[in-house]
């Protein structure tokens, strides 16, 4: 008898080929693995402007030629994961996604599988207009490689970017700081101010018993708040440009 390639197995050809396209498009590299794969079928990994960033992920196709996902509407549909896949994929170091390809409308749809999703909820929702596989979602993709614990990595933006307003002023320090001891929390040093005759003003922070400010406290109302024989002044630039970051931040 003779051997038979049977159409479910060409369609997983197609599928993974077309899927790799498609991340090479998306300016991934993308690896397909052996035969003897069991439930990941290819590796993608993050480049900037070609040079790869041995940061992977792990792919899983699933290819169908006309059929429609469960529910599927013009806005969304679910996909059922098989128990196996999900433990399977529940132990992989690498985050994983999958990608449902369509032969007959060539659409790649895309979804994280969670590390911490149950067998209990194996029900994939899948929203048509945010999980589509393009370059708009390469960054999304991209930032799963960034580890969930410590303090990760940065992942350069793979799509270019987006436009952005910027609307930040220039900001001009004053050249001296005033420091003074106070017996008041900052609670208390604005209900004084507020019972008080004089108008209030609150450009000023109270931060363990100390007060700081630009202004000079024994001329202005602030003076009700402060030890006026412990006010001292200091160069705005010994601080804000102070060598030890503890200082300057605590400051």
């Amino acid at each position: 008898m003779s051997k038979l390639i049977t159409p479910n197995q060409i369609l997983g050809e197609i599928g993974e080929s077309a899927v790799r396209t498609r991340f090479l498009t998306m300016g991934f590299q993308f690896d397909g693995r052996s035969r003897l794969e069991a439930g990941i079928d290819g590796i993608a990994e993050v480049m900037v402007e070609g040079i790869p960033l041995a940061k992977m992920i792990a792919v899983q196709v699933k290819a169908t030629e006309t059929a429609k996902y469960t529910g599927e509407n013009d806005q969304s549909f679910s996909y059922l994961l098989k128990t196996k896949d999900l433990e399977y994929w529940r132990t992989s170091n690498l985050p994983v996604i999958l990608v449902l390809y369509r032969q007959s409308d060539e659409s790649f749809y895309w979804k994280e599988i969670p590390h911490d999703f149950s067998v209990d909820q194996r029900k994939l929702k899948f929203d048509k207009s945010t999980d589509i596989l393009n370059r708009n979602s390469a960054d999304a993709i991209a930032q799963l490689t960034v580890p969930k614990a410590g303090h990760g990595y940065y992942v350069p933006p793979l799509g270019g970017g987006e436009d952005a307003l910027v609307n930040m002023l220039p900001i001009t320090l004053p050249d001296e700081i005033y420091v003074s001891s106070t017996p008041y929390s900052p609670k208390q040093a604005m209900a004084i101010l507020f019972n008080s005759d004089e108008t209030p003003r609150f450009d000023w922070v109270i931060k363990g018993r100390t007060f700081w400010s630009f202004h000079d406290p024994r001329c202005e109302c602030t003076r009700l708040i402060v030890d006026q024989d412990q006010v001292e002044t200091i160069d705005t630039s010994d601080i804000s440009l102070h060598e030890d970051l503890d200082t300057t931040t605590k400051s």
